[in-house]
């Protein structure tokens, strides 16, 4: 492709700042040699690709929804895979809503900085296309892990609605709304980390007085969304714990809490607001079941914000020395957080100018500067992981024994002990995971169960707050792999 036919768009999504060099930028660096960083020729032979945008490979399709199609992607400066989000602007041009919200997701992700919010690492634009490149999450989704286990254990759940209450907490805390929180949004990393994506529906409010300004656009998925979003009524962030709640029952039964068939819009709101939830598994312990119904609080009023929720008795079980509410997370590196070495090879190697690389980083700007140090990071941490591993393997079996004396050995036996004992009642919140949490391969066509339906999603015009706003790719309608049911279309509940 023609160098002239593509262009970053960072530029139009995003304000510019002011491009000052940073002082401490020029921090003295360790000179490594680093050649694991080095990408194979034959690696970049050997992916199977249909083009090259910009300094991606564009591989196989992942998923693909209305206006777009997520693909596999291969970075080609550090030969790490990527997800694509590539976005038709013809099939956009149709949908004025798209049409409209054509720059929010950038801008949304630009904002915030989380370990469980998937990372934008660049955008680009072509003719014909819009191309974000994200991170790839290697775990799959948690729908697959669902349909795997039928439904999961209540100490796995509390781990991944704990990390989804953090990130939630986050965005909240930053003035955004994400309005499209379901299963279908929560994928897993290599550790089986959740990591939310999808921001095409999000909204910002002012931070300061998000409690008080409101929205009133009618979208997200009618199984997901709050009954005050389905009834029209103004609503605020606590759009977003409902859906939570509806995610978190989903995990533990395996199906939905109101369902109606026929499908009929009016008969689910009307569940909702009548407290007409699914029977839960007699097995389930009474508090995350008082959990989830206070997640599911038909008047907002009354239901737990995040920071409540996450204040809770039952989500802090086993974490007793990290209460949920009392994380923090940087929303910005700064630049003693940069690694030396990944810096040193973007430098020497890359080309790349020192104070644009500490800006880009230090402000979260997608581009090819955040793509690479990103990726690259992630490269050295695994080149890492595996060089101790070796080192481990290679240790000789046998060593001479120096033996302590009896009364320090029963001392240190003690301490082991202890220390089994708090691993066994403390989870790690971002632990691998154990050989009886097996990882799921990423699936490009997740087999979905039955009894968790993807409903469709619905949209209308919010007001002067949406303004400058991005594409929204539709999930697509897994769980009818024939197609849709007849009459699920695009709903606008002007009627309801």
């Amino acid at each position: 492709m023609p160098a002239a036919a593509l262009k970053p768009v960072l530029d139009d999504m995003v304000a510019e700042g002011g491009r000052e060099a940073q002082s401490n930028a020029s921090q003295v660096r360790e000179r490594l040699p680093l050649p694991s960083l080095k990408v194979p020729r034959e690696l970049l032979r050997s992916f199977p690709h249909s083009k090259r945008v910009g300094s991606y490979l564009v591989g196989k399709m992942i998923n693909k929804g209305s206006f777009a199609k997520v693909m596999e992607g291969l970075h080609i400066s550090t030969g790490e895979k990527v997800a694509i989000k590539v976005i038709d602007k013809k099939k956009a041009r149709q949908d004025s809503y798209v049409l409209k919200n054509m720059k929010r997701e950038p801008r949304i992700h630009q904002m915030v900085r989380h370990p469980h919010i998937v990372v934008l690492l660049e955008t680009l634009e072509t003719e014909n296309s819009y191309y974000m490149a994200m991170e790839l999450c290697a775990g799959g989704d948690l729908m697959d892990r669902i349909c795997e286990k039928k439904r999961l254990e209540e100490r796995e759940v509390r781990r991944y609605v704990r990390q989804i209450l953090s990130a939630v907490d986050h965005l909240h805390k930053y003035g955004i709304v994400h309005r499209d929180l379901k299963i279908e949004n929560f994928l897993l990393d290599e550790h089986n980390n959740i990591k939310i994506v999808d921001f095409g529906l999000s909204n910002t409010l002012k931070a300061e007085s998000l409690s008080l300004e409101l929205l009133n656009t009618q979208c997200g998925s009618p199984a997901y969304a709050a009954p005050e979003l389905l009834a029209h009524r103004k609503y605020g962030p606590k759009v977003d714990v409902w859906s939570v709640g509806v995610s978190m029952f989903a995990m533990l039964t395996g199906s939905l809490p109101f369902t109606v068939e026929p499908f009929n819009i009016k008969q689910l709101h009307q569940k909702m607001i009548n407290g007409e939830i699914s029977s839960l598994p007699s097995d389930i312990s009474k508090g995350a079941t008082a959990f989830v119904l206070s997640l599911l609080e038909p008047n907002p009023d009354k239901r737990p914000s995040v920071r409540a929720a996450m204040e809770e008795k039952w989500i802090n079980e086993g974490y007793a020395k990290k209460p949920l509410h009392t994380q923090a997370h940087k929303n910005r590196l700064c630049p003693e957080d940069l690694n030396s070495s990944v810096l040193t090879y973007m430098t020497d190697t890359l080309g790349f100018s020192l104070a644009d690389i500490t800006y880009t980083l230090t402000n979260n700007r997608p581009s090819a500067i955040m793509a690479c140090y990103h990726l690259l990071l992630n490269k050295l941490s695994r080149s890492l992981k595996g060089t101790k591993a070796n080192k481990v393997l290679n240790e000789p079996t046998f060593k001479p024994s120096s033996r302590p004396p009896r009364t320090q050995q029963m001392a240190e036996g003690q301490k082991k002990e202890d220390l089994h004992r708090k691993v066994h009642l403390e989870d790690a919140e971002n632990h691998p995971p154990s050989p009886s949490l097996p990882r799921i391969p990423h699936c490009a066509s997740p087999g979905i169960p039955h009894r968790l339906p993807s409903l469709t999603r619905l949209s209308a015009e919010d007001g002067d707050t949406d303004e400058e706003i991005t594409i929204t790719v539709d999930a697509p309608e897994m769980l009818f792999p024939e197609g849709k049911p007849t009459g699920w279309k695009m709903l606008h509940l002007e009627n309801m």
